[in-house]
C-alpha cells in the first residue's frame, strides 16, 4: 500500500443500508490504515469509544440512534474527530444542526465516489499533519526534559568539583600557615604568608562559582570584597589603619580572567599593606574595576600612601609579587600603566 494521507488514517463508516454499507466498504477498506463499520448511530458511538477512529462518516436517518446525535454524543468525547454527513436529505434542518456540531462535509446522496476521496483525502492530510506535529512536539518535550535533567546533574558535578577545589586550596592553605608557625624567621613568615594569600585567591574564585547560580563566570563586586578583605585580616595589625574604597561595577568575568585578575589584585594590595604605609599613620586603598565599554575593561588598584621610586619600571622589578603582575598582565593582553607621583595607582586595561 502506498504511504498517502488516506493510507495512515482510521474510519468508522456508519450507514444503516447493507447494500450502500457493502459498496462503501469494498471502495474504503483497501485504501485506510483500518476501517470499522456501524449499522446505527448506537452502535457507532459504542465503536468509537473503543477504537477512537480518525474519521466518521455517516448517514443521518438510522433505527435507534440518529445520526446527528450519535455525532453530539462522540463529540462529548473528542471534539477534534474529522466529520462527514452523506444523507439522502438536503433539508435544511438536518444541514444547520450539522454545521451546529461542526462537520466537516456534507454530502447528499447519491454521492459521487471521487467526491467522498477528495474530501477524505483533504481531512487526512490534515489529521497526518497534525499528529506529525504532536509526534515532534513530544519528541521535543522529551529532549528538552532530558537536555535539562543533563544540565541539572552537571551543574550538581561542577558546583562539586569547584567545591573540591577550594577545600583542598584551603588545606594547602592551612598547611602553609602551621608551616609558618613553626618557623622563626620573620621573612620567611611573611614569604609563607604571601603564598597563603595567593593560594586563597584562588580559591575564592571557586567558592564565588559553587555559591552563585552561574558556575561559569566570577561576579565580581563580591569577589574582589572578599578578596581585599581576606588580605587585610593577614595584616591585622594595620588593618584598623588602612581603609578600602570601592568603585567596582556589577558584572562577570570568566574563570581564565578571574583568576589573573584576582592575582594581580592580591599582590597590588599586599604591596600597599607591606610598603605604602610605613611612615604613615593610616591611608586608603582604592580599587575600581568597570567595563569602560562594551568588552573592554580597567582595572585600577591604588593608594595614598609614601610612592615609590618615579624612576622604578615594573618590568625589571626583582620582587616576585611584581613579577608576577607582569606576566599575568601580559596572560591576559592587559595593558599596564602605573603612575608614583602621588602614592602609587596601577591600571590594567585588556578586552574579552
Amino acid at each position: 500500500m502506498d504511504v498517502t494521507p488516506i493510507s495512515q488514517v482510521s474510519i468508522l463508516f456508519v450507514e444503516d443500508n447493507k447494500v450502500t454499507r457493502g459498496f462503501y466498504e469494498k471502495i474504503l477498506r483497501k485504501h485506510t490504515r483500518a476501517l470499522f463499520l456501524a449499522e446505527n448511530g448506537l452502535e457507532g458511538v459504542e465503536i468509537f469509544k473503543k477504537h477512537l477512529p480518525d474519521i466518521i462518516i455517516t448517514d443521518i436517518s438510522m433505527p435507534i440512534m440518529h445520526g446527528l446525535d450519535m455525532i453530539r454524543r462522540i463529540k462529548e468525547v473528542s471534539d477534534d474527530v474529522q466529520v462527514i454527513v452523506m444523507s439522502a436529505y438536503s433539508l435544511k434542518e438536518y444541514f444547520l444542526e450539522a454545521i451546529d456540531l461542526s462537520v466537516n462535509g456534507y454530502l447528499v446522496k447519491p454521492v459521487d465516489p471521487d467526491k467522498l476521496f477528495s474530501l477524505i483525502d483533504e481531512l487526512a492530510s490534515n489529521i497526518v499533519l497534525k499528529k506529525s506535529l504532536a509526534e515532534k512536539e513530544i519528541k521535543r518535550r522529551v529532549a528538552e526534559k532530558n537536555l535539562k535533567r543533563s544540565l541539572e546533574e552537571k551543574d550538581v558535578l561542577l558546583r562539586e568539583i569547584h567545591h573540591r577545589v577550594k577545600n583542598n586550596m584551603q588545606i594547602i592553605s592551612s598547611i602553609l600557615k602551621m608551616q609558618e608557625r613553626l618557623v622563626d624567621d620573620i621573612k620567611l613568615q611573611a614569604v609563607l604568608a604571601e603564598s597563603r594569600n595567593r593560594i586563597r585567591s584562588m580559591a575564592l574564585v571557586h567558592e564565588n562559582l559553587y555559591q552563585h547560580e552561574n558556575l561559569a563566570n566570577i561576579q565580581v563586586p563580591n569577589y574582589v570584597k572578599s578578596l581585599a578583605g581576606n588580605i587585610a585580616r593577614t595584616y591585622r595589625d594595620q588593618q584598623h589603619q588602612i581603609k578600602f574604597n570601592y568603585d567596582i561595577a556589577d558584572f562577570f568575568l570568566p574563570l581564565d580572567v578571574g583568576i589573573p585578575c584576582g592575582l594581580i589584585i592580591n599582590e597590588l594590595i599586599s604591596n600597599s599593606f607591606k610598603h605604602a604605609f610605613n611612615d604613615k599613620e593610616g591611608g586608603t586603598i582604592s580599587i575600581s574595576f568597570k567595563e569602560i565599554r562594551r568588552r573592554f575593561f580597567k582595572l585600577v588598584v591604588a593608594d595614598n600612601g609614601i610612592g615609590m621610586d618615579p624612576d622604578f619600571k615594573l618590568e625589571d622589578s626583582q620582587s616576585l609579587g611584581m613579577r608576577i603582575v607582569h606576566k599575568l598582565a601580559q596572560q591576559i593582553d592587559a595593558e599596564l600603566d602605573y603612575d608614583f607621583s602621588d602614592g602609587t595607582r596601577y591600571e590594567l586595561q585588556f578586552k574579552l
